[in-house]
């Protein structure tokens, strides 16, 4: 087993690997994240999917359309572009513009071979939904999750798979999109190879050539953060090697798709779904030591200004926007790759999540506090909690979606400095949320529902465990 988790990436680098997905849509485009290194000019077409309940047609005598879309609207052309080249490891990220909101659309990747006479190669098919017009009420699904490792539980096979995200299949159709959350690779699990770029490449390659991340990211558009195994464990080394290598890979396979950074160059990015914000933070690049918090409490035994997680002007640009959506949005929702609460309390929690810097931690709960329907995510621990933190927020904590989970002992502990454990759960090696947001039924007061998903209750079918959040009054 563990030489098959240590050398398969080596033995089966996944060189050809094809790659065609949806990243981030917004109300007037989408980002178009492409694999593909057989060279060739390249061209995408893309078309509406109109319901077919919205059309006139003969009624042939079935009401069912609520799937089922005309495949008659004209085909457009965003033009031909170059391919990948050998320095991006044959990646790219293109955009589709001047899209329709709460608009279906299939598009097509051709690959143009110039011969005697030019011929045109269908490469593969997407779909997606734009997102509604900015603070117009919505209705939201999306998936929440962090941490795989393919072929885990393992099993002997020639070709590993990602247990969680077959397991997110049965989902996708309600999906808008999934918020993962990191360590979308382990470059240091079992063993770390090394600091080139290529080491990483051939990870996210892994990962991207199992069967089914290749038919849920073909439907559901994923946006990321990264943590600290895209990197090595538990990093707090800002810019030294190997970050620069880590997130070059990065960025080729996940960074690029997202939406556009805050900020030139940084990884941290807002965005908005209909009335719905979304802040995500990079808790890796900026952060220093932590602090040395106390054992009961969480709270800083002694601390300085030059703790900090965020980083200054990450944190500035953060602080701007919840001034931004505090009455502009119904619903907001602020995306670590590291937990907020201090549950988590062992020796590594206490340095590498939001517990190891608890005077920044205590800066920011004490402005989210004020803040209406305002909701932390997070993954890391292979655990999940749902937890009401000392600013009255909710976090919901979720992990892993493919991964191993803590056997006998459990890290957590309930209802610690002035928090209010709603729910916690260890076992699983699969586990995600899905969250339901709605702020059309009631405009002034929205809904939120979380629920958990693990194979191990209803083989992921149907929730363990629902969670109905009360949606406060936003204006």
């Amino acid at each position: 087993m563990v030489v098959d988790f240590v050398y398969r990436p080596i033995i089966t680098p996944a060189k050809d690997l094809f790659v065609f997905r949806p990243g981030y849509v917004s109300h007037d485009s989408a980002r178009l994240h492409i694999r593909y290194s057989d060279g060739g000019n390249l061209e995408l077409r893309y078309k509406e999917l109109v319901p077919k309940a919205s059309l006139l047609y003969q009624n042939t005598g079935s009401d069912d359309t609520s799937i089922n879309f005309a495949n008659n609207s004209p085909w457009e052309s965003a033009g031909e572009f170059g391919p990948p080249t050998e320095d991006t490891d044959y990646t790219s990220t293109t955009a589709l513009l001047n899209l329709q909101p709460s608009t279906r659309y299939l598009v097509e990747l051709h690959s143009r071979e110039s011969t005697l006479h030019t011929q045109t190669v269908l490469l593969g098919s997407v779909e997606f939904k734009t997102s509604p017009l900015p603070h117009q009420p919505a209705r939201l699904r999306f998936g929440t999750g962090s941490c795989i490792k393919p072929n885990f539980p393992y099993r002997p096979s020639w070709t590993p798979d990602i247990y969680g995200f077959a397991s997110m299949l049965d989902h996708s159709d309600s999906l808008d999109l999934i918020m993962f959350m990191g360590d979308f690779i382990y470059a240091d699990v079992p063993l770390y190879f090394g600091p080139e770029t290529e080491d990483y490449r051939r990870l996210y390659r892994q990962v991207y050539a199992a069967q089914s991340s290749r038919r849920l990211l073909r439907k559901v558009p994923m946006l990321h953060v990264y943590d600290d195994h895209e990197i090595k464990n538990n990093w707090h080394n800002q810019d030294q090697p190997p970050m620069g290598s880590a997130m070059t890979a990065y960025n080729e396979y996940n960074g690029l798709p997202n939406p556009p950074p805050a900020v030139s160059g940084a990884s941290y990015y807002n965005f908005t779904y209909g009335n719905i914000a979304f802040y995500a933070w990079d808790t890796r690049r900026y952060r220093t030591r932590w602090e040395t918090p106390n054992t009961d409490s969480g709270e800083a035994v002694a601390s300085d200004d030059e703790h900090t997680m965020l980083g200054q002007e990450q944190k500035q640009h953060f602080i701007q926007w919840l001034h931004d959506v505090n009455h502009t949005a119904a619903v907001k929702f602020v995306i670590s790759s590291v937990p907020v609460t201090a549950g988590w309390s062992n020796f590594d929690s206490s340095q590498d999540t939001w517990r190891g810097y608890p005077t920044e931690r205590a800066e920011i709960l004490n402005l989210t506090q004020h803040i209406p329907n305002l909701f932390y995510l997070s993954g890391d621990r292979h655990e999940m909690a749902a937890v009401e933190l000392p600013s009255g927020n909710i976090e919901f904590s979720t992990s892993p979606v493919s991964q191993f989970t803590f056997p006998f002992v459990g890290k957590f502990k309930k209802d610690i400095g002035g928090e209010h454990t709603i729910h916690y759960r260890r076992p699983g090696h699969v586990k995600y949320g899905i969250l339901d947001v709605d702020t059309e039924s009631d405009p002034d007061t929205p809904r939120i529902t979380y629920s958990l998903y693990t194979t191990d209750i209803h083989h992921g079918k149907r929730p363990a465990w629902v969670y109905e959040a009360k949606g406060a009054r936003w204006r």
